[in-house]
């Protein structure tokens, strides 16, 4: 099979092409990744509490009142769980990445209580991939 010159030009451009798309494709998704994280800390900022382990440990004793700071705060921690998945999906589940990025480990553990019993039973377990899952249960060992 002969390949001419232009054909070979065409498949090396059509290669860069991709690449270059690639690469601006996965930068778009780490900016909005870090936007959304900015949001978050935001919000923890508004309501400091939300991250302060002294609250966030009394979680199971009024998960299920309808006290606006627990109602609140279970919002905040599905934000939280949902960009960690979001994010952990870009980075292919990859521990190291992960970690790097942010204390992915940390932030895991302070919402501990909230994760493993959510007002809803099986919301953790029905609203998130296997990988991310695994990933959670990983870090709670």
């Amino acid at each position: 099979m002969d390949l001419t010159s232009a054909a070979i030009a065409t498949l090396i451009s059509s290669g860069v092409a991709s690449a270059v798309a690639y690469f601006l494709n996965h930068s778009q998704r780490l900016r909005t990744l870090n936007e959304q994280l900015d949001n978050i800390l935001k919000i923890s900022i508004q309501y400091p509490y939300l991250e302060n382990p002294k609250f966030t440990s009394t979680w199971l004793a009024h998960k299920d009142s309808d006290d606006e700071l627990y109602l609140r705060y279970e919002n905040y921690c599905t934000l939280v769980f949902n960009f960690m998945e979001r994010l952990s999906k870009h980075h292919h589940f990859n521990a190291e990445k992960l970690e790097r990025h942010l204390n992915l480990k940390g932030w895991i553990r302070i919402h501990k209580d909230c994760w493993e019993n959510p007002s809803l039973p099986f919301e953790n377990a029905d609203g998130y991939c296997a990988e991310f899952k695994s990933l959670i249960d990983k870090y709670l060992k």
